[in-house]
């Protein structure tokens, strides 16, 4: 097993050593902010001490279910298994407010697998809240629209009359009738 990892995404800034969790641009987004030291095998630092076993990692806030879909999703795992240079087997579980990573350990997540992850999870959230602008302007132009539609039908329909002609009594056009 490799213990030098490639990054993932370089481009994408996470969190510093020493400020685990610290928040970087868009307030919505989900991050990890540190290992449930007391869900790590009590094997650690021990002869019989597993290669490989689940770390629990607490996220920032509540997982949104595209979050959790997107974090799920085997592709994922994949494909930041492609680019940090990890052993297959990588996977990520959802459970409530934990990232359980599978298939890793302490060392590779030092050696800089929880950078990648880091990125990773902003990555995805990037994509999401790109998604979520997306519909949102979308609605917005929809309504926007069917405002203008309204409208214009509000001011046809005011200006039409029912009375004849030859009446002199004919209100101006918009006036109560």
């Amino acid at each position: 097993m490799s213990t030098t990892l490639k990054t993932y995404a370089q481009d994408s800034p996470v969190p510093s050593p020493g400020e685990p969790g610290r928040p970087r641009g868009d307030s919505r987004a989900l991050r990890l902010v540190s290992i449930l030291a007391s869900g790590l095998p009590v094997e650690l630092g021990t002869p019989d001490e597993p290669a490989l076993y689940t770390v629990p990692v607490v996220f920032s806030r509540q997982v949104t279910a595209a979050e959790r879909e997107a974090i799920e999703d085997p592709g994922t795992a994949r494909r930041l298994v492609e680019a940090t240079g990890t052993e297959p087997g990588l996977a990520f579980t959802v459970d409530d407010r934990r990232l359980l990573i599978h298939n890793t350990s302490l060392r590779l997540l030092k050696d800089g697998l929880a950078s990648a992850i880091g990125r990773m999870l902003q990555q995805i959230g990037t994509d999401l809240l790109a998604e979520q602008d997306r519909v949102t302007a979308s609605a917005e132009a929809r309504l926007s629209h069917e405002r203008a539609r309204l409208a214009a039908i509000a001011r046809d329909a005011a200006e039409i009359s029912f009375f004849a002609a030859a009446d002199g009594d004919e209100p101006a056009a918009g006036e109560a009738t």
